[in-house]
């Protein structure tokens, strides 16, 4: 039998824990997990590695973390499609979220829970099948005594999530009720999701959000998931993550 492929995580400065308390999804994953002090040897590791996913505390004093999203970015970068998670420490979490539209992935906050914290990154330790979609999909944001209601474009989905296009940009952690149809469908697939992160205008060429189901009402997961394995077209390119 063929010994399976090494799954390689760097984690870099994780603070208060914050290695520990990610841990379990690391080790459900089977991740070969290398940890570093940060220094400027980073971005040369991060070129020359391979890895899948990327754990870096924030902020750092020893990083330049638009000079490592770059490093990471760079076509030539071995690590080029790993996942990248900032670990915010609390009061950074907003200065970590702005570096989600030039590469990060997530950014979530060492003051969360763990099981919060889990549910952000899950889907970049355990990558969802996506399948191509093309439908329209209606976003219910709620608004103080009300609702605003938004149409977006589904671009991907995956079990776990929903990549929209649209001109209406919420900060991740914003939570919404949607609605949209799958092809050769008349009942919508309706549920509730959570914003997390903006689409990547430069690699993505394209402005939205990267969405994650809370919940799909009724039978609408197990629609989804036969949708992905069994009506999908070609995934997205492998640079994109919700």
């Amino acid at each position: 039998m063929q010994a399976a492929t090494p799954r390689h995580v760097l984690l870099v400065g994780a603070p208060n824990g914050g290695a520990e308390r990610v841990a379990p999804l690391l080790q459900r994953a089977e991740f070969d997990v290398h940890a570093v002090r940060p220094s400027e040897i980073i971005l040369d590791l991060v070129m020359g590695t391979p890895f899948e996913l990327l754990v870096v505390g924030y902020p750092l004093p020893e990083i330049d973390f638009i000079e490592l999203i770059r490093a990471v970015r760079l076509r030539e970068s071995a690590s080029l499609h790993a996942g990248l998670v900032l670990l915010a420490r609390p009061g950074f979490l907003e200065a970590a979220q702005a570096l989600l539209p030039v590469g990060a992935n997530r950014a979530v906050s060492l003051g969360w829970p763990d099981s919060r914290m889990w549910r952000a990154i899950d889907d970049l330790v355990d990558v969802a099948p996506r399948a191509r979609l093309q439908s329209m999909l209606v976003a219910d944001v709620e608004a103080p005594g009300n609702y605003d209601r938004f149409l977006y474009e589904t671009v991907n989905v995956s079990r776990s999530g929903v990549l929209l296009q649209g001109e209406q940009l919420f900060a991740p952690g914003t939570p919404f009720e949607f609605a949209f149809r799958l092809p050769s469908e008349t009942q919508p697939v309706e549920g509730r999701a959570e914003v997390v992160r903006r689409a990547n205008g430069g690699r993505e060429r394209m402005r939205g959000l990267g969405a994650r189901f809370l919940a799909l009402h009724d039978d609408g997961g197990t629609r989804v998931q036969r949708y992905v394995e069994d009506g999908g077209q070609a995934t997205v390119h492998p640079g994109v993550r919700r």
